[in-house]
């Protein structure tokens, strides 16, 4: 990645935080090397076609499959005047305002599609009654050693197609663990107390076959929402793969809803796959209201 104004403060691995500065233009942003994809971290200034050249770039020179950001109403004008494509939004992510995921898809050759991102289509999850009764012979505990957690996601993030939101820190800072027998259940959550919403991972996906994982499962998400309650989080978001439909079910039981579909998003053995962003408000209070995703 040829230019001396980026900055990488952190060492190389498969998520890279780097800082950009040049003339009027600001901002940072995280390369993920195993989904091929790079969220930006704008902040408001600099000429938005000069961004977005910066950025096909870097595409083209790594490889990526995609460019996106999550941003105000007011700022998801600008990046849709430059080419991104508005793919849904995250409600109240900004505490009293909603986040829009602004993102921009390339082939293979690292050209941008032109006419905007691919529109992405799911399996229909519909909602039923979700399992909040501790299942016999579970064992829970409520996780925050980072050191710990780190290896958590070093051990379970691969398989669950875990993909860190947020900067600095690549992995849930609370996470709940359920043992049952000799086999460990994770629900991870990278909080954020500035703007008070948190997202959340099943970073140990249902098992095919396995009737008892996904009773499991609701019970471990549920105690997650109930601690990050605790600690006044206002909403919380998923993103899980658009054909992981256990998964789906498992949050869709809980009454999170889809609030964006993101294609391309992540990468697995079969190729590139979209990703589904659910989202369910756990503390009461006004929510602006959305156009819904169709």
């Amino acid at each position: 990645m040829a230019n001396q104004a980026i900055q990488a403060p952190e060492p190389a691995g498969p998520v890279e935080e780097h800082y950009y500065r040049r003339g009027d233009i600001d901002f940072c942003f995280l390369l993920n090397r195993t989904h091929l994809n790079l969220r930006v971290f704008d902040y408001r200034v600099g000429n938005y076609q000069q961004k977005r050249d910066f950025f096909d770039r870097i595409a083209r020179s790594e490889g990526l499959k995609k460019v996106f950001t999550v941003v105000e109403k007011q700022d998801s004008k600008s990046w849709r005047s430059v080419g991104f494509s508005r793919e849904g939004a995250i409600p109240g992510y900004f505490r009293t305002a909603d986040a829009y995921v602004m993102s921009r898809v390339y082939t293979d050759d690292g050209d941008p599609i032109q006419g905007g991102a691919p529109k992405l289509t799911a399996p229909s999850i519909s909602a039923t009654e979700p399992n909040v009764t501790k299942p016999r012979g579970l064992n829970v505990e409520i996780v925050t050693d980072q050191t710990r957690l780190a290896r958590v996601v070093d051990d379970f993030g691969a398989a669950a197609l875990y993909a860190p939101f947020r900067r600095a820190v690549f992995h849930p800072d609370v996470a709940i663990h359920g043992k049952s027998g000799k086999r460990d259940f994770w629900i991870g959550a990278e909080t954020d107390t500035s703007f008070g919403h948190a997202k959340v991972d099943i970073l140990t996906p249902p098992r095919p076959n396995k009737d008892t994982d996904p009773a499991i499962l609701e019970y471990l998400l549920q105690a997650t929402l109930d601690e990050l309650s605790r600690r006044e989080t206002a909403s919380v978001f998923s993103l899980i793969a658009a054909d992981w439909t256990p998964s789906a079910q498992v949050v869709a039981n809980l009454n999170f809803k889809v609030s964006a579909r993101l294609t391309d998003h992540i990468v697995r053995e079969d190729g590139f796959v979209g990703a589904q962003l659910w989202h369910r408000r756990i503390t009461p209070g006004a929510s602006p209201k959305l156009t819904s995703v169709s």
